[in-house]
């Protein structure tokens, strides 16, 4: 079955109440959570949840405790954040979305403020329980493997006073970060979509699905302050669809698997040394490419070169074009749009006799047809009791059979 997940955006969204939506509908398992944090290098970070109330709405609020004051501050670059994100030890995926999800709010930021990605300057955002906003949203989306759809975008009137001086609501990089989305203008001076809610949305947008299925849970995500006109809450609706209810075969596809559309950035490199086109491959990763192939080619007068080819989702073309000119000697880029098809995928975590892992299995219509263990995980359980990674990934894939030959019963 695969879950899509459906966003009632009421009092708009902020990543806290993103991240006490999702535990309140029970997606978070809150320990696994906390110790991924902890890994960002920020100190013994804990997630903080309690039951209020806002307006007529009982929910769930969060906060973030426990870590290192020496580590707090109001304002990081962008480059320091990608840092700490590398350097955790959170798994791949994970950090590729949360430096994805960073670096198009620096975008906007860039755009709006006329500067170069590089210098982008976070302030509010760069504040420990921003990042950890950020990363923790990051967490859930990669987490629950789900399609999404949301309601209404409200945003509040007025202005607001932040490091930049005071700027109408919503914020200009807020507004860019909306760009292409239906907004709902409320006579309410505040900030209904904060610049973390509004990545949240941007990256949810691109990972759309139908709002249909089997209601399994729901959850309210309550904001810190609480109005007299209206609920500051945001409900997260989970929802179980069988392989006949994905948007895909509505449009008509073949049954059994998905297709969507992405962006093919093409470019043919001669000078540029091997070395440095592997930083570049990671490079793209880290900003979110879903795929990066290099192949040897032979170019005009003879030369040897490499092709690049960069699989993205069109809403980060442009963040990625930006890496492939700065990082590399390419004068030129060719953007195609294509069409994939996939396998309906889900993610399990498995016991094995060495600790988790999570799987992922590979649906054709209602038939699994194969399954794979995370590799991230696999390397991380190798460090831990000092096995070679590919002992550990054999033992993976023997309970990953086990589970796809569960799966066929």
């Amino acid at each position: 079955m695969a879950t899509h997940i459906h966003l009632d955006l009421l009092g708009g969204l902020a990543g806290d109440m993103f991240l006490a939506a999702a535990i309140d509908a029970g997606l978070v398992d809150v320990t696994r959570l906390e110790t991924a944090l902890q890994s960002v290098g920020l100190g013994p970070v804990r997630v903080v949840s309690e039951r209020v109330v806002r307006g007529a709405i009982e929910g769930v609020h969060v906060r973030f405790e426990g870590w290192d004051p020496a580590m707090e501050s109001d304002h990081r670059h962008l480059s320091t954040i990608e840092a700490m994100i590398a350097e955790s030890a959170l798994s791949e995926g994970v950090k590729r979305r949360a430096t994805a999800m960073f670096r198009t709010l620096g975008q906007a930021e860039a755009t709006v403020h006329g500067i170069e990605l590089e210098r982008v300057h976070f302030h509010e955002v760069g504040a420990v329980d921003s990042i950890l906003d950020f990363v923790a949203a990051a967490w859930v989306i990669e987490e629950v493997d789900a399609t999404f759809s949301f309601g209404e975008i409200p945003v509040g009137s007025g202005t607001i006073e932040t490091a930049h001086g005071t700027i109408p609501v919503p914020a200009p990089a807020t507004a860019k970060l909306l760009e292409g989305l239906e907004l709902t203008y409320q006579d309410v001076a505040t900030e209904f979509v904060t610049p973390t809610g509004a990545a949240i949305l941007a990256t949810v947008a691109a990972q759309p699905g139908k709002r249909q299925g089997r209601l399994k849970a729901s959850g309210f995500g309550c904001g810190t302050r609480d109005f007299k006109s209206h609920s500051n809450v945001v409900r997260l609706v989970v929802m179980e669809q069988g392989a006949g209810e994905r948007p895909s075969d509505a449009a008509g596809d073949a049954p059994g698997w998905e297709r969507e559309d992405v962006v093919q950035l093409v470019c043919e490199i001669d000078d540029l040394q091997p070395e440095l086109m592997a930083a570049v491959e990671a490079q793209l990763f880290d900003a979110g490419a879903l795929d990066v192939v290099r192949e040897p080619v032979l170019m005009k007068k003879g030369r040897s070169g490499e092709r690049l080819s960069v699989l993205c989702e069109a809403e980060l073309s442009e963040a990625l074009l930006r890496v492939i000119f700065v990082h590399t000697t390419t004068f030129g880029v060719r953007v195609v749009p294509v069409s994939r098809v996939i396998l309906r995928r889900t993610r399990h975590l498995v016991e094995t006799t060495l600790g988790q892992v999570h799987v992922k299995v590979g649906w054709l219509g209602d038939e699994a047809i194969k399954s794979t263990p995370e590799f991230e995980d696999c390397r991380l359980l190798a460090e831990r009791h000092h096995l070679p990674v590919h002992t550990v990934y054999l033992e993976a894939q023997r309970v990953a059979a086990a589970l796809l030959t569960d799966r066929a019963k």
